[in-house]
């Protein structure tokens, strides 16, 4: 049914395979050996990002990283790429009501965002 390289490699899969599934089950009837994972709360909170903004003013729309954008209120990592994909595709924005066109933000957001953007 199957040729000599092709039972070897059969053999050889499903070595590895209890091999996998004895490691597996020892894990399993020893957890205190197995590495726990643990969230560390950070020692000092940020500070509010209205602080910031009033130390070191509004944020540059056309300007801004894709790092500086998710730290906004209700933005993410998908929409700051929007925001840089937009600004690189259509060129710079004009007026803040331009983000209104990046898909998934809305009137709501841009009044969040308004008083921490500025277009340049």
């Amino acid at each position: 049914m199957f040729n000599q390289r092709e039972q070897r490699a059969l053999i050889g899969l499903t070595a590895a395979l209890l091999i996998g599934m004895l490691v597996a089950a020892s894990d399993w009837h020893r957890p205190s050996h197995s590495e726990e994972f643990s969230v560390v709360p950070r020692a000092v909170a940020p500070p509010p990002l209205e602080e910031v903004v009033v130390k070191q003013g509004p944020l540059s729309l056309n300007s801004a990283t894709i790092a500086e954008l998710v730290a906004l209120p209700a933005i993410g990592p998908t929409i700051a790429e929007r925001i840089v994909a937009f600004r690189r595709e259509r060129g710079p924005f004009e007026r803040l009501e331009q983000l209104t066109e990046v898909n998934g933000i809305g009137a709501k957001t841009l009044e969040k965002l308004r008083p921490l953007l500025t277009v340049e």
